[in-house]
């Protein structure tokens, strides 16, 4: 039988999040919000902000502090991420501040603990149900059951799976420089030396939009079904099995994604068909630079149309000329493409490891990284 200690006793600190809306600036002070966590940490490569005065409202009930664990309670549920040292920021709305107990419980090792399906699936169960969403409420938070080993062991299995993170960052780090360097690379022929003479006309010409659809009556698999937020499940049979760009019909509609592998769109994404060869990547880049947060047709909820995407207004190059940024640009992509493929091994390998670290079954002494 495994010992298990609760969130409530292995932390000094549960506090939800302010449930008034934050006051939006264009600049001031970092606002978490639940799409922000992902995959176990915290993207802040696009932050939203607050002015001070709001700030200091969000924070009366406790600051946030490196090496505190975000968890959100609702849309979605169970997300975490960790606080990294030297950053000040505020939680938004639906999540909530956990502080281990550094006397009893290793910061790391409750991070992953939270991403365990032993507990994942303790959330799942207890989900209470709100209006509209179901939610993980505080209490029900505060008893979830983590498996407690000894501080020391606690460090010991947190090293051991922060190495496996850390080549997962790196593959991370890498494929954005990559990513830089394909949006450099299309700005250069397509923005700043773009040619006056080449054919005017609109995305309607490159690709067709087509509308995602629902994956929840489907069965579990090996294809990837993407939201706005990336990869939400696997499921058993694609939508699509070509080149493709996804852009977000609702929610966070800059996150324009590219996808080179069969896969499920879900029916707040729009997918797109290829009208012309050696095109994919051109009108990827075409569309990750503009700003379709500011061409948002909705009102509660930020909303793209297929009408807004196929009137974009686009200088079409010549094939000669699409076919030579597809010669530059395509060993990026077949680096991060491969960079991708390593980190989920190490991904599937970290989640393998975790529950054997838990119980005991492997030792960490015999683990070599």
């Amino acid at each position: 039988m495994i010992e298990c200690r609760t969130i409530k006793e292995l932390c000094s600190v549960v506090v939800d999040c302010p449930h008034s809306t934050p006051t939006w600036t264009v600049e001031g002070k970092i606002v978490v919000r639940s799409n922000n966590i992902k995959n176990g940490r915290i993207d802040f490569s696009s932050p939203s902000y607050t002015d001070d005065e709001h700030f200091q409202q969000r924070i009366k009930r406790a600051t946030p502090q490196g090496g505190d664990i975000i968890i959100t309670r609702e849309a979605p549920m169970g997300e975490v991420g960790m606080i990294p040292e030297g950053i000040v920021c505020c939680l938004g709305q639906r999540m909530v501040l956990l502080r281990a107990n550094p006397e009893i419980c290793d910061n790391y090792y409750l991070l992953y603990s939270l991403q365990s399906r032993y507990v994942q699936h303790q959330i799942s169960w207890s989900e209470g149900t709100g209006t509209t969403v179901s939610n993980l409420r505080i209490p029900h938070l505060e008893q979830l059951k983590i498996p407690y080993l000894p501080l020391s062991k606690q460090r010991q299995v947190s090293s051991v799976l922060r190495c496996l993170e850390g080549k997962i960052e790196q593959n991370r780090v890498i494929n954005d420089n990559l990513q830089q360097q394909a949006q450099a690379i299309y700005a250069s022929m397509f923005v700043d030396n773009a040619d006056p003479t080449w054919q005017q006309g609109h995305l309607s010409d490159l690709v067709t939009v087509r509308y995602g659809k629902d994956h929840k009556k489907l069965a579990d698999g090996i294809y990837p079904v993407y939201g706005s937020g990336g990869i939400m499940r696997h499921v058993e049979r694609p939508l699509y099995d070509k080149e493709s760009v996804l852009i977000p019909r609702k929610g966070t509609l800059n996150n324009v994604m590219y996808v080179n592998q069969p896969f499920w769109s879900v029916d707040t994404m729009f997918y797109t068909e290829m009208r012309l060869p050696d095109v994919a990547k051109f009108v990827y880049h075409f569309v990750k630079a503009k700003d379709l947060a500011a061409m948002n047709a909705g009102s509660a909820v930020p909303s793209m149309t297929t009408d807004i995407l196929n009137a974009m207004e686009i200088a079409i190059p010549p094939a000669t000329v699409l076919e030579e940024f597809e010669s530059l640009v395509a060993p990026m992509y077949r680096a991060m493409q491969g960079n991708d493929a390593q980190s989920k091994k190490l991904a599937d390998l970290r989640n393998a490891l975790l529950p054997k670290l838990m119980s005991g079954e492997i030792d960490v002494s015999d683990i070599q990284l």
